[in-house]
């Protein structure tokens, strides 16, 4: 086996080794491939808009060898895992424990040949929940091997997500351990390695600009005491005739942008981090994180020809502001402008003025996840805006209404999708198949909406019962003209063997049983109708249980490890199925027992064996559903 480099960069190396780590498990072929950049046009593919975001590659390997080609470096490591797949290769889940490498004895096993440009720019994963060093180094390194070309690390540094983790505070079956923000600053090289010896697109910051400005630490959503000169709090939005912190948390404080001085803070440590981080693709620029928390003062909300500004007013002319510094220094980096909550509603009066900087991020949080973009025939009117009295809409229509109105103020061209499958909707469906159906069709019709990729707001420990939910988002949003159940059916028989169609069928049934918006407390907290849905689950948790204890024999580690990991899915289920129920039915001081002393327990003891749940998450969300008042949406 000989693999060739047309030319050895940081990337086409990486991916060199990768090739020759996976073949020689394979069995060591006996030919040559050569890797490389190449014009793809001669293949057969038009011409990327953009060579260096948009990824395409070329797979030609004959028994006597071949190439594999890629518009960009990126393109040639993706190209390099797909062509694994295509001759065998299954990556179920992060973790190399979790893949699939068979051993091929002739060369015929080796051939393979596609040429593909990936359907949406934009395929990428921002971390949330609770994360350790393990966790987000093993999903750098699946992304790619899933079609995935960026990744997000939330704040300057991902203090809070590995705080979280390390202190246990959800699970005290595990020892908690110190972590500080000199743990989380000092651990951010090895993060950039596995990103940049990917070539993955490195998506930065988002939350924590406000805070910056008003020289608050902001390291996660904690609160902060703080005494402010006259001159600081003039910069921290009125409300309620007050400038004070929101609720104490500076991270969902937001400023007072009519005020040039605030303006300028905000946007000084903006340039601040773009000089000191040139690596940085695309720059997020956000707001206060919170709900109705924008400033109330009299600049503020002034009003030109008879209507009120905005907050999204104020922030277009911040971002132009920050624009035009940025250009003054010659920096080319790509500004992600949030559509997200108060920012929901666009800008009246004022207007991109240099929008090939710009990637709008759709941030739809409030957005049910019982239908998908393929449901949406036509876009109504948008809600009323009313400052700090905002309703946010649950139809998905009426959120891609607010995302039209923004694309027709700032002619802004390039968008993406920032949404949240696996940030709370997947804990109302134990077994992620209609989540991953929603997937697959919200990434075959975003380009009907101007929106042209992913970045999913999610935990990154989402694998329970299995990958399906990451392994579809990636695999549509690189091609959108798969068909679902075809897919599922192949992933599920990677995952167990010749039962995976069995697997498949009963998990599908299962799925039906749940309602994903209850968790996302989108529905009242009393529904007798749900009731009846709940009442299938035991009859097919017995089947599951029958096959699990009778399956057919499977070939690989990883595939025994799936079994298992259903056989914890049908406890929760049954635990989960049990405590929703009484909650539905009004018994929620029986609901909050069951959620003590049953559902936390058994995911303590299952986190012990496999970090496939996000303990923190579920202490805090499922938490909530199920113990808290009746439905209203919480962000």
């Amino acid at each position: 086996m000989n693999i060739l480099l047309q030319e050895s960069t940081r990337i086409t190396a990486f991916a060199k080794t990768e090739l020759e780590k996976y073949l020689t498990r394979m069995g060591y072929p006996d030919f040559s491939i050569t890797l490389g950049v190449a014009d793809l046009t001669a293949y057969g593919l038009e011409a990327p808009a953009n060579p260096v975001l948009d990824d395409q590659y070329y797979i030609h390997v004959t028994e006597e060898g071949g190439c594999i080609l890629g518009s960009n470096e990126r393109s040639v490591l993706l190209g390099v895992y797909r062509y694994l797949t295509l001759i065998g290769c299954a990556f179920l889940r992060p973790g190399t424990q979790h893949e699939i490498v068979p051993v091929k004895t002739k060369l015929k096993d080796f051939t393979a040949e596609e040429a593909h440009a990936a359907s949406l720019r934009h395929r990428g994963v921002c971390l949330e929940g609770a994360c350790s060093i393990d966790t987000i180094l093993e999903f750098i390194d699946y992304l790619p091997k899933a079609g995935y070309n960026s990744f997000f690390l939330q704040f300057k540094y991902p203090y809070t997500f590995l705080e979280r983790y390390y202190s246990h505070r959800s699970n005290p079956l595990m020892p908690s351990q110190p972590w500080t923000m000199k743990d989380s600053e000092r651990i951010m090289e090895a993060f950039d390695e596995a990103q940049q010896s990917r070539g993955l697109l490195q998506h930065r910051v988002g939350h924590g600009w406000t805070s910056a400005a008003l020289g608050c630490e902001a390291t996660g959503w904690d609160s902060e005491e703080k005494d402010f000169t006259d001159e600081v709090r003039a910069r921290i939005a009125m409300l309620n005739g007050k400038r004070e912190l929101f609720y104490g948390v500076p991270t969902n404080t937001n400023l007072c942008l009519s005020n040039p001085d605030a303006r300028k803070a905000y946007a000084d440590a903006v340039i601040d981090y773009a000089k000191e981080n040139p690596s940085c693709n695309y720059l997020h620029l956000w707001l206060a994180d919170g709900t109705n928390n924008s400033c109330e003062c009299e600049n503020c909300r002034k009003a030109k020809d008879g209507r009120d500004l905005r907050p999204s007013d104020h922030y277009v002319t911040l971002m132009n502001e920050i624009d035009a510094r940025l250009t003054d220094m010659g920096s080319d980096m790509k500004l992600v402008m949030l559509v997200y909550l108060d920012l929901l509603w666009a800008p009246l009066m004022n207007t991109i003025q240099n929008p090939d900087r710009f990637v709008l991020m759709f941030a739809p949080i409030s957005r049910s996840f019982e239908s998908s973009f393929a449901d949406v025939k036509e876009l109504p009117e948008a809600p009323e805006f009313k400052l700090n009295h905002l309703q946010y809409p649950h139809d998905v229509e009426y959120n891609l209404r607010f995302l039209k109105d923004w694309q027709d103020m700032t002619h802004c061209s390039d968008c993406f999708d920032y949404d949240y499958y696996m940030g709370r909707a997947h804990y109302s469906d134990p077994t992620y198949v209609n989540l991953s159906r929603i997937i697959a069709g919200d990434m075959q019709n975003q380009k009907a909406f101007g929106i042209n990729g992913i970045n999913s707001c999610q935990e990154l420990r989402a694998h329970s019962p299995n990958g399906l939910a990451n392994h579809i988002m990636g695999l549509f949003s690189m091609n959108t003209e798969l068909d679902f159940g075809t897919e599922a059916a192949a992933y599920y028989d990677n995952c167990y063997g010749a039962d995976g169609g069995k697997v498949l069928d009963l998990l599908s049934r299962l799925s039906d049983c749940f309602r994903m918006d209850y968790v996302m407390r989108m529905q009242p907290a009393e529904r007798p109708d749900l009731v009846e849905l709940l009442k299938g689950t035991e009859p097919l948790l017995q089947e599951i249980s029958a096959l699990i204890n009778d399956h057919a024999p499977v070939a690989y580690k990883a595939q025994e490890h799936m079994w298992q990991e259903l056989q914890f899915t049908v406890d929760y289920t049954r635990v989960y199925a049990k405590m929703v129920t009484l909650r539905l039915t009004g018994r929620q001081e029986e609901a909050a027992k069951v959620f003590e002393e049953e559902y936390m327990p058994l995911c303590r003891m299952h986190e012990l064996k496999d970090e496939s749940l996000d303990l923190y998450r579920i202490d805090e969300i499922v938490r909530r559903a199920i113990t808290g008042p009746q439905a209203s949406f919480v962000v």
